[in-house]
C-alpha cells in the first residue's frame, strides 16, 4: 500500500498535468499581485505573494489560508521539473534543447529565491560637492544611540526596525542602559504639542518631543512616496528610567543627553550601509530636450576615493550607465533641490549573474527545440509540395492575381505622388517649413494635422461655410487670422455634463459634437475652475468629468499658445507694426538713450518701444512654435527659438532677424489674401532655409510627404479588400480569389513597411517607442507571419486572419495618435539603449504571433460552428498552423521578455521587479506554455487547442493595454475611457467565441466535426 502511495505521489509530481496546474497557479497568483498593487505598492506585494509560501487573507481578527505564495509554486515548479527529467525524459540529442531549457528554468527560479533572500536597495543622496560613505534604505528604519563623548570617534550602537516593532525592553552590551519602544508608528506626522486633538498615548519627557507629538498616519505603498516612521524610545538605567524620546525620521538632527558621566545623541534614521570607500559628487547634469520640460539624459559625475587611496577616479554615471564596484551597482535613479542634488540606486545583488546565465541557457534550448521541430516540418512539407505540384504547368489562379497586384500597385503609387497644388496659394510649400515643438524638429504640416487631431479626433475639417481646409490652411488661419479662427468649430465635446458646463447642446454643433471657441467663451472661467479642482485628483481615480474638463482645458491652452506663436493677443496692426520693426525699435531705442541722458526725446517712440517689448515678452512665454532656427545653421535644436525670443533678439540687435521677418511678411500676404506674395516669400524662404539647414529640410520634406501619403491608411483599406476577397474564396474561385487577396496582403504589408521604415529613420529609433508604434508593429508582424502561412499552405486562412488583424492593429494605431504627434520624444530612461530596443521589438513580436494563434483559433470556431468549408484538411491545416505559431510567440515572447529584464538590470538594479507590464509579459510566457503542455500531454484535443488560443488574446490584450490603465507601475500610461471600455467588449467578444467552440459537435455545421449517424 505505502509502496503504491509513493508510486502514485511520484507519477503525480512528474506528470505534465502538475506542470499544467503550476501554470495556471503562476498565471493566477502572478495577475491577483499585479491587481493587488493598485492597493498595496510593488514592495509589499512582493513580500505578500511572491516571497511567502502561503498567501493569507484576513478578515478582521481572522486570519485565513487561500492560496499558495510564490515560494510553494516555484518549489513545486522546480521538483516537477527535476523529477520529469529523472523519470520521463532520456538523454538524446533530440529531447536536447528541452533539457537545456528546463535547466534554465531552474537555475533562474534559483536566482530569484537568491534575489529575493539576498538583494538590498538604498539610496545615496549626494549634493554638489557632498562627500558620502554610506547610503540609506528607502523603506527600513534603525535607531542609531551614538556615544560623543570622545571628541576624535563616535561609537554608534544602530537598532534594527525589527526589533523596534516588537515593543520590548532590549539590553545592548555596548549601551549602558535598557531600550524600551513604548510606541512605533510605520508612518506618522509632527505636530506642535498644543495642537488641538493631538494627544499622544505616550509622553516625551527628554528632548524634542516636549515641544511636539507624533500622530499616526495611513500607511502608503506607492513607489515614490516614503512613509515616515515615529517612536516613542525610553531608556532605563540602574536606578530607574532615564527619559523617553519622541524620535522621528522627520527629525534631522539626533537628540543630544548626558548619562554615566557621557554624551549621547539619540536619533530614528533610515538603515545605512557603510562602504570602505567614498563617494563625492563633482557634478549633476540634467539635460532636456530644446523647448520642453522632458528630460533627455541625467548624469552624476562623482569621485570615487579609498581611505589608502588605492582608488581614487572620476566616474559618471547617468541613465543605463551604472557603476558596479566592490560588489554594490549604483544607477542613476532621480535628483532633486533644483539639480543640485543627486539621487543614486545602491543595489547589492549577490545573484545578479544567475537570470543572464539561466536565460541564455533557456532561450538556446528553445531554439534547438523549435528549431528541429521547424526543420521536420519544413522537410515534410516540401516533400508533400513536391508530389501536389508533380505535372503542373499553371500559375495558381492564372494571371488575374496578378492583375489586381498590379492594379494596387498603381494606386499606391498614386497616392505616394506630391500632391497637387489646390486653389492659389502654396500651402503645401508652407506646410515643408520647419518649427521645433516638443523638442523635435517638424514640419508645419505636421503641427497642423496633430494638432487637429488632439482638437477634434480627425484631420480634416470644414469652415462655416462648407470649405474643406488642408490641415495647413486651417493652422494658417489659426496663426495669421485668430479672429477667424475662433469661429472654427474644431473643438470636439462629447460629455454631456461639459456640455450643460458651457451651456451647449449638441444641436449648436457641427456633427454636433464639435464646437468653436467663441461658442463658449462665456464658460471659460468656469471651465478653468472645474479642470484646476480635477488637477488636484490624482489620474487614475479622476470621474469621466473630471478627465473631460481636464482635456477641453488644455486643448483650450493649445489652441491659444498656437495662435499667440506669431501675434500677441490683444495688440491690434500687430503684423503691419512688425513691418516697421527695424524703424520703431531704431526710432524707440534713441529716444530711450535720450531720455536717460536727460535730453528732449519722443515720448512716442520711447512708448511704442515699451509696449512692443511688452507684447513680445508675452509671446516668449506663451508661443507654441519655435519657428526660428539659428541664422547660422546650427544643428542642435537648443538654438532655435520662438519668435517672441527672436523679437526681443531684434530689439536688442537692433534689427529683426531675417527668418522672423519672413514669418511677418508672409502674414501679412495670408491677412491680406495676396495669394501671389504669399507663395512667392514662401519659395524666397524655403530657398534660404535650404541653403543653411539642408539636413532638416529634408527631412521635413520625407516627413510632410510621408503625411500626405498616408501609407497606414492605404494599408488599411488594402487589408480590408484582401479580408473580402479571401472570405469569399471559400465559397467561389478559390485559386484565382485566393492568389488575389495573398498578393494584395503583400502589398498592403510592404506599404506598411515602408511606413514604419520611414518612421524610424525619421526618429533614429528602433520600430517601437510607444503604444502608437506597437499597435503599428504588433499588425506587421502578425501580418507577416500571415504572408508565411499562406504562401506554406495556400488555402486564404492567412490572407482572411492578416487582413483582419492588418485592419485592427491600424484602427487601434489610429485612435492611439488622437494624442497627439506619435514621434514623440523619448524619455531618459528609454533613451540610447540596446538592450531596450531589442526588447521592445522582440517582445512585440510575441505578441503579433499570440495573436496570430488566437485569430486562426477563430476562424477555427467561426468556419466550424456556422459553415460547411471546415473540411478535414482545412481544420488539420489550422490545427497545425495554431501549434507553430503557438511555438513561435513562446519563443520570441520569452527573449522579449528576458531581454527586457536585462533592460532593467541596467537601468535601474534589477532584472526583475514584478512591474504591472513585466507581469503581464510573464503571463503571456506562461500561456503560450500553458498551452504548449497541454497539447503534449494530451489535456487538449484540437478544440480545446483553439479555445487556449482564443483566450491567449485575452491575455496579451491585458498585457499590452490593461496594466497600463492600473494607473501604477514603471509602465503605467494612465487610465483611458475609452481604451477601457473597448478592452472590456473584446474580452467579452473572445469569451463569446470559446462558448461558441464548446458547443456540442452536433451544433457544428461543417461535416467533418459531426459525428456519424450509425448505419441501420
Amino acid at each position: 500500500m505505502i509502496a503504491t502511495l509513493l508510486r502514485d505521489l511520484r507519477d503525480t509530481l512528474v506528470s505534465l498535468k502538475l506542470t499544467v496546474v503550476l501554470l495556471v497557479f503562476s498565471i493566477v497568483l502572478i495577475l491577483a499581485a499585479t491587481l493587488d498593487q493598485v492597493n498595496l505598492g510593488i514592495w509589499a506585494v512582493q513580500e505578500k505573494y511572491f516571497r511567502t509560501f502561503v498567501i493569507y487573507w484576513q478578515k478582521g481578527d481572522m486570519t485565513l489560508p487561500i492560496f499558495p505564495g510564490g515560494y510553494a509554486i516555484g518549489g513545486l515548479m522546480m521538483i516537477n521539473l527535476i523529477g520529469a527529467h529523472f523519470y520521463r525524459f532520456k538523454l538524446g540529442w533530440k529531447k536536447a534543447g528541452i533539457w537545456l531549457a528546463h535547466i534554465g528554468l531552474i537555475l533562474l527560479l534559483i536566482g530569484e529565491l537568491v534575489t529575493g533572500l539576498w538583494q538590498d536597495d538604498y539610496n545615496l543622496r549626494l549634493d554638489e560637492g557632498q562627500t558620502r560613505n554610506y547610503s540609506e534604505s528607502f523603506r527600513h528604519v534603525e535607531l542609531a544611540i551614538t556615544d560623543t563623548t570622545n571628541p576624535d570617534t563616535d561609537t554608534v550602537v544602530a537598532i534594527p526596525e525589527n526589533i523596534l516593532t516588537q515593543s520590548e525592553t532590549v539590553q545592548i552590551p555596548k549601551l549602558p542602559f535598557t531600550v524600551a519602544v513604548k510606541l512605533y508608528l510605520p508612518n506618522s506626522s509632527l505636530h506642535m504639542q498644543n495642537s488641538p486633538s493631538m494627544g499622544a498615548p505616550v509622553t516625551a519627557t527628554q528632548g524634542a518631543g516636549t515641544r511636539i507629538v507624533a500622530a499616526p498616519q495611513p500607511m502608503t505603498y506607492k513607489s515614490d512616496d516614503r512613509n515616515l516612521p515615529s517612536a516613542y524610545v525610553e531608556l532605563g538605567g540602574t536606578d530607574g528610567p532615564v527619559g523617553t524620546w519622541l524620535v522621528s525620521t522627520m527629525l534631522e538632527d539626533p537628540q543630544p543627553f548626558s548619562y554615566g558621566g557621557r554624551t549621547w545623541k539619540i536619533s530614528l534614521r533610515f538603515a545605512r550601509h557603510y562602504m570602505p570607500y567614498s563617494l563625492t559628487l563633482l557634478k549633476f547634469s540634467h539635460d532636456k530636450y530644446a523647448g520642453t520640460e522632458i528630460p533627455k539624459n541625467f548624469a552624476s559625475r562623482v569621485r570615487l576615493s579609498t581611505p589608502g587611496g588605492h582608488d581614487d577616479r572620476e566616474v559618471v554615471i547617468y541613465m543605463n550607465n551604472p557603476l558596479r564596484y566592490d560588489g554594490l551597482t549604483y544607477y542613476q535613479a532621480g535628483f532633486t533641490n533644483n539639480d543640485r542634488t543627486t539621487i543614486l540606486q545602491v543595489v547589492r545583488n549577490p545573484g545578479w549573474l544567475m537570470p543572464y546565465i539561466a536565460c541564455s541557457i533557456m532561450t538556446l534550448g528553445l531554439l534547438i527545440q523549435f528549431g528541429i521541430s521547424l526543420f521536420g516540418f519544413v522537410t515534410k512539407r516540401r516533400a508533400k509540395t513536391v508530389a501536389d505540384n508533380q505535372g503542373q504547368t499553371k500559375r495558381p489562379g492564372g494571371i488575374y492575381p496578378l492583375i489586381v497586384l498590379a492594379a494596387a500597385a498603381l494606386a499606391v503609387v498614386y497616392t505616394l505622388l506630391p500632391p497637387r497644388q489646390q486653389g492659389d496659394y502654396a500651402i503645401a510649400e508652407y506646410g515643408h517649413l520647419p518649427t521645433l515643438v516638443n523638442g523635435r524638429i517638424k514640419p508645419l504640416d505636421t503641427v497642423a494635422r496633430t494638432s487637429l487631431l488632439v482638437l477634434q479626433g480627425r484631420q480634416r475639417f470644414k469652415a462655416p461655410d462648407g470649405r474643406s481646409l488642408q490641415p495647413t490652411e486651417w493652422l494658417l488661419d489659426v496663426i495669421y487670422r485668430p479672429e477667424l479662427a475662433n469661429s472654427y468649430q474644431n473643438f470636439e465635446i462629447v460629455h454631456p455634463d461639459v456640455l450643460a458646463l458651457l451651456n451647449l447642446t449638441t444641436d449648436m454643433g457641427a456633427g454636433k459634437k464639435r464646437f468653436s471657441f467663441n461658442q463658449f467663451v462665456a464658460g471659460l472661467a468656469e471651465l478653468d475652475r472645474q479642470a484646476r479642482l480635477a488637477d488636484a485628483v490624482e489620474v487614475p481615480v479622476r470621474s469621466s468629468f473630471q478627465r473631460a474638463v481636464v482635456q477641453l482645458r488644455n486643448n483650450i491652452v493649445i489652441f491659444q499658445r498656437l495662435q499667440s506663436s506669431l501675434i500677441a493677443p490683444g495688440v491690434n496692426g500687430f503684423l503691419e507694426k512688425l513691418a516697421q520693426f527695424d524703424t520703431l525699435v531704431s526710432a524707440g531705442a534713441a529716444a530711450t538713450t535720450a531720455r536717460q541722458s536727460g535730453q528732449p526725446y519722443d515720448a512716442a517712440a520711447a512708448k511704442a518701444l515699451l509696449d512692443m517689448s511688452i507684447s513680445f515678452t508675452a509671446l516668449e512665454s506663451t508661443g507654441y512654435l519655435m519657428l526660428v532656427p539659428p541664422p547660422n545653421g546650427e544643428a542642435t535644436p537648443n538654438a532655435w527659438k520662438n519668435f517672441g525670443s527672436a523679437l526681443l533678439a531684434g530689439v536688442q540687435g537692433g534689427q529683426l532677424q531675417p527668418a522672423a521677418a519672413s514669418y511677418v511678411d508672409i502674414g501679412l500676404a495670408w491677412r491680406n489674401y495676396q495669394p501671389g506674395q504669399f507663395n512667392q516669400l514662401v519659395r524666397e524662404y524655403r530657398a534660404r532655409l535650404d541653403a543653411t539647414i539642408p539636413t532638416f529640410m529634408s527631412k521635413c520634406d520625407v516627413e510632410a510627404g510621408f503625411n500626405s501619403s498616408q501609407p497606414f491608411y492605404t494599408s488599411m483599406v488594402l487589408y480590408v479588400l484582401a479580408f473580402l476577397i479571401a472570405v469569399f474564396s471559400w465559397l467561389k474561385w478559390p485559386e484565382t480569389l485566393g492568389r488575389s487577396a495573398f498578393w494584395l496582403v503583400a502589398l498592403a504589408w510592404v506599404v506598411a513597411t515602408l511606413g514604419i521604415a520611414t518612421r524610424m529613420w525619421l526618429e533614429g529609433r528602433p520600430p517601437v517607442t510607444n503604444l502608437y508604434s506597437s499597435a503599428l508593429f504588433v499588425g506587421w508582424g502578425s501580418v507577416g507571419l500571415c504572408l508565411v502561412l499562406e504562401a506554406v499552405y495556400r488555402n486564404a486562412i492567412g490572407s482572411v486572419a492578416a487582413g483582419l488583424i492588418g485592419f485592427s492593429t491600424l484602427l487601434i494605431a489610429h485612435h492611439l495618435s488622437l494624442g497627439g504627434d506619435t514621434l514623440e520624444m523619448m524619455r531618459a530612461v528609454l533613451d540610447s539603449n540596446f538592450w531596450l530596443a531589442t526588447h521592445v521589438v522582440t517582445v512585440t513580436v510575441g505578441y503579433s504571433a499570440t495573436y496570430l494563434a488566437g485569430f486562426l483559433a477563430l476562424i477555427y470556431v467561426l468556419r466550424g460552428v456556422f459553415t460547411k468549408s471546415l473540411d478535414k484538411d482545412t481544420a488539420d491545416s489550422l490545427a497545425r498552423m495554431v501549434y507553430g505559431i503557438v511555438c513561435f510567440a513562446t519563443f520570441f515572447s520569452f527573449i522579449g521578455t528576458v531581454l527586457g529584464g536585462i533592460w532593467a538590470d541596467q537601468s535601474w538594479g534589477r532584472f526583475w521587479g514584478w512591474d504591472p507590464k513585466e507581469n503581464g509579459a510573464l503571463i503571456i510566457v506562461l500561456w503560450n506554455a500553458l498551452i504548449l503542455h497541454a497539447r503534449w500531454g494530451g489535456l487538449v484535443r484540437t478544440r480545446g487547442l483553439m479555445s487556449l488560443a482564443i483566450f491567449g488574446n485575452v491575455v496579451t490584450s491585458w498585457s499590452w493595454f490593461g496594466v497600463n490603465m492600473l494607473g501604477v507601475g514603471l509602465h503605467s500610461y494612465g487610465f483611458m475611457d475609452a481604451a477601457f471600455w473597448w478592452l472590456i467588449m473584446f474580452v467579452a467578444t473572445q469569451m463569446a467565441f470559446i462558448g461558441l467552440g464548446s458547443l456540442p459537435l452536433t451544433s457544428w455545421r461543417s461535416p467533418m466535426v459531426t459525428p456519424r449517424t450509425p448505419a441501420t
